[in-house]
């Protein structure tokens, strides 16, 4: 397995895990939808930040402190991913 697939594979699941990180995703992620759907451009960018949270408690905590630097690009482009699906589902449907 190369490199880039397990840093991949580490953040869908590893990276992931935790009640307070899956907390702060589904918060975010609602916050998202609803940005996205009332086109609330303040709600859209303040969700990632709340999602983000989850994994900086995972931080404070100890848990994958040398993966988390090097996963952040992959985070910033996964939520640029669901804006544009989201824009692009509530646009056209």
């Amino acid at each position: 397995m190369n490199k880039t697939s397990h840093y991949l594979l580490f953040f869908l699941d590893d990276f992931h895990r935790g009640a307070g990180n899956h907390v702060l995703h589904f918060v975010g992620f609602f916050i998202l939808g609803y940005g996205v759907g009332a086109w609330n451009l303040f709600a859209v960018i303040l969700s990632p930040f709340i999602m983000e949270s989850g994994h900086l408690y995972n931080y404070a905590r100890g848990l994958h402190r040398e993966h988390a630097i090097k996963i952040v690009p992959l985070q910033l482009l996964a939520w640029a991913i669901f804006v544009l699906v989201g824009y692009a589902v509530t646009r056209f449907l």
